[in-house]
């Protein structure tokens, strides 16, 4: 039973994630990535901390900080900040279809960790799962920039060489910044589940703190380097009240919906299954991405999406 709800609720994870990088993609248009870090987190880490409370208390809170709990806490936050950045820099850059599968590919980091310590038992299924998935990820990624590049070859043919090189640059920029993200989501994964293995640890109340302490963190980097660059504070902090909305939106999407899906999903069955069935998302991207900003769904992104499917399965057998 305990299996079938951590599998349910891993994809129910997919779906919030997938869902909130559309979103984070119309938020960060107008927005610096760094005050997009902070601005995604207005709703859900007040809600996050009302929810543990309300159903916990404040005893769950301070337990994060006792015995080694607080290196943990201290790793998740440092890597979940950095890669949130990179994902929403990376989305400035490159068409979210692109960027998400890129990202997605944070299992791999992940199982990596979990071999090394041996805290989760890694079988045969769920390697050979994450490496398929891992597959269809590339695929998505690899095939979506080189028919991008063929469509910026057939419409900028009267733009300069320096132009095309610059969008070329771009795109690899943005790829780069994606594997960044995917590399720090991965290991945020793999410190949380270290948290995770205190019992009395409950998930709302650890991404509460977790991500509270992020939210805190980048607000404070960009409030001091308002004061050093004299800009106004107030505008550098709520830039954009439409895309402070949506960002905001998002990040209540992602991190209340998605995030107690899945570190539930963690406790339940482990993160070397949770983490590889929670990176079909891709799949949500790709549809919401064609319907909403009208990006286009190419061959290999459907065959990407077959091989993220039968990873998928794979990881379920196990």
């Amino acid at each position: 039973m305990s299996l079938a709800i951590g599998i349910v609720l891993s994809f129910t994870a997919a779906c919030a994630w997938g869902s909130s990088m559309v979103i984070f993609k119309v938020g960060v248009k107008n927005t610096d990535p760094l005050s997009a870090t902070y601005l995604k987190g207005l709703f859900a880490v007040p809600l996050l901390v009302l929810l543990g409370w309300g159903l916990f208390g404040t005893s769950s809170l301070s337990l994060l900080f006792s015995n080694q709990n607080y290196i943990w806490l201290i790793l998740a936050v440092i890597f979940i900040a950095l890669g949130d950045f990179f994902s929403l820099f990376a989305l400035t850059k490159i068409d979210v279809s692109i960027a998400q599968p890129v990202t997605a590919i944070y299992p791999l980091f992940t199982t990596i960790g979990l071999l090394f310590a041996q805290i989760d038992e890694i079988t045969w299924q769920i390697i050979v799962g994450t490496l398929v998935i891992a597959c269809g990820v590339i695929c998505i990624s690899y095939f979506s920039q080189r028919g991008a590049s063929r469509t910026e070859q057939n419409n900028l043919l009267e733009e300069s060489e320096e132009t095309k090189n610059d969008k070329k640059n771009k795109m690899l920029l943005g790829i780069i910044l994606s594997f960044l993200a995917a590399f720090f989501w991965g290991g945020t994964i793999f410190f949380t589940r270290l948290l995770l293995l205190d019992p009395n640890v409950e998930v709302i109340s650890m991404m509460a703190i977790r991500n509270g302490l992020m939210v805190a963190g980048a607000a404070l980097f960009v409030l001091i380097r308002a004061i050093i660059l004299k800009k106004n504070i107030i505008k550098e902090l709520f830039p954009m009240h439409k895309e402070t909305g949506i960002l905001a939106f998002g990040g209540a999407v992602a991190w209340c919906a998605g995030g107690i899906s899945f570190f539930t999903a963690v406790k339940l069955i482990g993160a070397g299954i949770s983490t590889p069935l929670s990176s079909i998302s891709p799949f949500i991207v790709m549809l919401l991405g064609g319907f909403f900003l009208k990006e286009k769904i190419s061959l290999p992104q459907l065959i990407g999406v077959l091989f993220i499917v039968a990873g998928s399965i794979v990881l379920s057998l196990s």
